[in-house]
């Protein structure tokens, strides 16, 4: 079981919709790049500095919503320019602690002011200060050593570019792990009298793939949408007999398999044929959400 896998039984339990298994493979990507940046080409006395700016900048491409590769390519020069821009403002006021105060109070009161307004960048505005407050000391003194700092910046900066633009694009198996969690939900839950459809697992699982989808193709749109009828549908007391409970649940679980596997599902298998002869109604309610699956895997 590999760790692209969109389910990994050792994971699932820490990081059950793959975001902290994306960030760490697109951190890893960078961390390579960026240690042969160091160990080959022209290098500063302290390069750590440089190297975790441009893994927040990387981090940062990946955390902001953006619908492509040049939006998110976009966002990581915007977010390495302002931190490397604030460590300098910051730096070169170091040694005036009055003038420091002043320079911090109105930078902080600025990009609070005209950034933190906007959702999709409200949290960047506290990382810059916080950023250029921790690395005061580190930052260029005088214009010239500003200069010298940006060409290092702008060095470090194309390894992040490099991953940025080359590394793939794992927000599908995001969305897929949520549906993996819905669907785990809905086995246990088949011909229980007393669910209420508000499982906390199904919930969660449902923002996370809303959050996904203006960055991923319509057709995952319209499965969000198959599945909220589902869960509509499908999830309410059906009175469904032993057996018809059994094959909900058999048909659910390869549903499951599929999905782990990355491949499409098939409505052929025998148990799938028994359940549509003894209750078409709850047959034609799991044929459209498997063809909401299918549409994006095609």
């Amino acid at each position: 079981m590999s760790v692209y896998s969109v389910s990994n039984k050792f994971l699932d339990a820490y990081d059950p919709f793959w975001i902290c298994r994306l960030l760490s493979l697109k951190v890893g990507a960078a961390a390579i790049l960026l240690f042969l940046c160091n160990g080959f080409l022209l290098a500063p006395q302290s390069p750590m500095f440089y190297i975790l700016t441009t893994v927040i900048a990387t981090l940062a491409s990946e955390v902001i919503p953006a619908p492509n590769k040049a939006r998110k390519f976009g966002n990581f020069v915007f977010i390495l320019f302002l931190l490397a821009t604030t460590t300098m403002i910051f730096g070169m006021f170091s040694y005036f602690r009055f003038g420091l105060f002043i320079v911090v109070m109105t930078f902080s009161y600025l990009v609070l002011r005209f950034m933190a307004a906007n959702p999709k960048v409200a949290a960047v505005p506290t990382i810059m200060i916080m950023w250029g407050i921790v690395n005061m000391s580190g930052g260029a003194t005088d214009l010239n050593a500003v200069a010298n700092n940006y060409l290092y910046y702008f060095e470090f900066g194309a390894m992040g570019a490099i991953t940025v633009l080359l590394f793939p694009d794992f927000t599908p198996k995001v969305f897929d792990s949520a549906f993996l969690r819905i669907l785990g939900s809905d086995v246990d839950n088949v011909g229980n009298l007393h669910y209420k459809n508000s499982d906390p697992r199904v919930l969660s699982a449902l923002f996370m793939m809303r959050s996904k989808l203006p960055v991923l193709p319509q057709r995952y749109t319209t499965l969000y949408e198959a599945i909220i009828a589902f869960q509509n549908a499908f999830m309410k007391p059906h009175q469904l007999s032993p057996e018809e409970t059994l094959l909900a649940k058999s048909t659910l679980s390869e549903l499951m398999l599929a999905v782990n596997a990355q491949a499409p599902y098939a409505l052929d298998a025998d148990n799938v044929a028994r359940l549509r002869a003894m209750n078409p109604g709850v047959y034609g309610i799991l044929a459209n959400l498997v063809d909401g699956y299918n549409a994006c895997k095609a």
